[in-house]
């Protein structure tokens, strides 16, 4: 009994080494990561992980799913703001700021990362945004051509600077939403300025290489 109780304690203690490693190695890497980088990264023999895991996606179902949770509940949030434009404003930049850390999150906002149901459960997220934009356009915050279609590519196009110029300056993807919301916000809505200096050349040219080198992978 003791040495069947040691070996449950074996593998439950292996199973959530895997869980937190495959946490951290999909915020570097995204779901590019291979179970046997996740088995050295938690320590364990690439057996063990695929004890635990037949492939891959058995990992990446339940750290997608953590990851939309984490994003539904900043919307949530964003939603029980009274002021339309903090409200709108708040979900914005709380998922921005969450994905410029987390590579897998930046996949998991933008493609399907070989999950069959991915925009299934992405889809729950799209009613809590549209009556967060819904109520800045009622309020007369948003220019008349704004969509809540735009939205999804906003959060693409910030994670695309993060992945390229983010080695350069992690708080670069603030610059680029503050211009890009001036561009949502009807022309009445003050605009609140750049918190962030445009990048200087040397990290430009680093953006470029990193950018190459993505597209040859």
């Amino acid at each position: 009994m003791l040495i069947e109780k040691s070996v449950r304690k074996d593998v439950a203690r292996n199973r959530a080494l895997l869980l937190a490693a495959a946490d951290e190695v999909f915020c570097l890497r995204g779901a590019h990561a291979t179970l046997d980088e996740i088995a050295q990264h938690a320590g364990v023999g690439v057996a063990t992980a695929y004890r635990h895991f037949e492939s891959k996606q058995g990992l990446l179902v339940a750290l997608f799913q953590d990851r939309i949770n984490k994003v539904q509940q900043i919307l949530e949030d964003a939603e029980t703001i009274s002021d339309p434009r903090e409200a709108i404003e708040s979900f914005l930049y709380g998922v921005c700021a969450t994905q410029a850390n987390d590579a897998g999150l930046r996949e998991a906002m933008t493609s399907n990362i070989g999950l069959p149901d991915a925009n299934e459960v992405r889809d729950r997220l799209a009613p809590i945004a549209t009556r967060i934009l819904n109520r800045a356009r009622a309020a007369g915050l948003l220019r008349p051509e704004a969509n809540e279609n735009d939205i999804p590519i906003i959060l693409w196009m910030i994670g695309s600077i993060t992945d390229y110029a983010g080695p350069s300056n992690p708080e670069i993807w603030r610059r680029y939403l503050e211009i890009l919301l001036d561009g949502l916000f009807a022309e009445s809505v003050p605009r609140r300025g750049l918190s962030i200096p445009a990048l200087d050349e040397d990290a430009i040219a680093l953006a470029m290489t990193e950018c190459g080198s993505r597209t040859q992978r």
